[in-house]
């Protein structure tokens, strides 16, 4: 009996090390989560679907991604990047004046400093174009906070690491940021991930 116990306890072991082992990849392709991964850290996300040819299809397939990171908890082939939805990047601003306090005519400023650029504008308006929800981006443009979507993104250095339907696109634009770092939060690295393939004018 107790070497029959022994061989269940060992027969389970081996399944769940085989369902740890056999968990796809950020950015493989899925249909529902659990082919990404049995344990549930990971799901399908179904916001853009592929087919085998790498075009947009209903009936296609999504990607696998981690809901909810932060910086540096990705796996190896993966980044932390917030999205931005691109409805609310509607109100001007400027990351250099941004939620800075305003500084007197009379104070002494060198040409180099952020503040003297922001007090030349002569607009007191400036200093606070973004609400208390909502963040200055670098492209010059207020993003609100609470609707943004954080999740890892598969890694690329060129379009053939990337599957089918996706390319490889540099972050820091249209509402895409690499996940700021409660630590450091004016550092904003640039990396390369797969991204889907943008539509040629005219299409």
């Amino acid at each position: 009996m107790a070497s029959s116990r022994l061989l269940i306890v060992v027969a389970l072991l081996a399944q769940v090390i085989a369902l740890g082992a056999c968990q796809r990849k950020i950015g493989s392709a899925c249909r529902v989560s659990t082919d990404c991964s049995f344990r549930g850290e990971r799901i399908c996300d179904l916001s853009y679907l592929i087919d085998s040819n790498g075009n947009p299809d209903r009936n296609g397939k999504g990607e696998c991604t981690i809901e909810g990171c932060t910086p540096g908890s990705c796996p190896k082939e993966g980044a932390c990047i917030q999205v931005f939805n691109t409805e609310f990047l509607s109100v001007a601003c400027d990351p250099d004046c941004e939620d800075r306090r305003p500084v007197d005519p009379g104070d002494k400023l060198s040409p180099d400093d952020p503040q003297y650029k922001c007090r030349e504008l002569d607009d007191p308006t400036i200093y606070n174009r973004c609400t208390d929800q909502e963040l200055c981006l670098p492209e010059g443009l207020c993003a609100d906070l609470l609707s943004a979507r954080i999740s890892c993104r598969k890694e690329c250095n060129s379009d053939r690491g990337c599957r089918d339907g996706y390319e490889c696109r540099e972050t820091g634009g249209n509402g895409i940021y690499v996940a700021f770092s409660p630590t450091n939060p004016e550092s904003l690295p640039i990396e390369k991930i797969c991204m889907p393939v943008e539509p040629k004018a005219g299409e």
